[in-house]
């Protein structure tokens, strides 16, 4: 084959492709299809069928939001969206957001939304929390740093697709 030739595409079989939400009956070679993923990623899979159906069952909202108050006015919120390691069969938490106003910065609003934020995760099964920040805001990642996140370093690319 020269570099001029098109590549011949695969034989279709002749009946044709259906997508569908899975089912019930699906539930073991979904599971050998997220172990084979893992593997060519060269991850070591944990999820078992317990813990697959358990985050199929997962009673989780979009988004859970706690806000910090004093005299009936807010002073901060904590956005966290929930997540999954489906290789791992693990829930995830993300802190999605984490904003306190001005006047009440350094007064522990921060501190008390993000051990709030913990022990919601924590309640909902979750193993792992995360929250993210811009590379040039150094004092939100030292605040972190304090309140026991580690450093969590992001490898490969990501990718985003615009919807209407």
């Amino acid at each position: 084959m020269t570099l001029m030739q098109p590549i011949q595409a695969k034989t279709q079989a002749t009946n044709p492709l259906h997508i569908r939400p899975a089912r019930w009956s699906d539930k073991d070679a979904l599971l050998e299809m997220v172990h084979a993923l893992a593997h060519h990623h060269g991850d070591d899979p944990e999820l078992d069928l317990t813990a697959l159906i358990d985050l199929l069952n997962a009673d989780l909202p979009w988004i859970r939001i706690l806000v910090a108050e004093r005299d009936s006015a807010l002073l901060g919120y904590a956005a966290l969206v929930a997540g999954v390691q489906l290789q791992h069969g693990k829930k995830v938490m993300d802190l999605h957001h984490l904003f306190i106003r001005d006047h009440a910065r350094g007064e522990g609003v921060g501190r008390r939304l993000i051990e709030a934020s913990r022990n919601l995760a924590e309640s909902l099964g979750c193993v792992r929390l995360t929250v993210s920040t811009q590379d040039h805001n150094t004092r939100a990642q030292a605040v972190y740093r304090a309140c026991g996140f580690a450093s969590h370093p992001f490898s490969g690319a990501r990718f985003a697709m615009e919807l209407a």
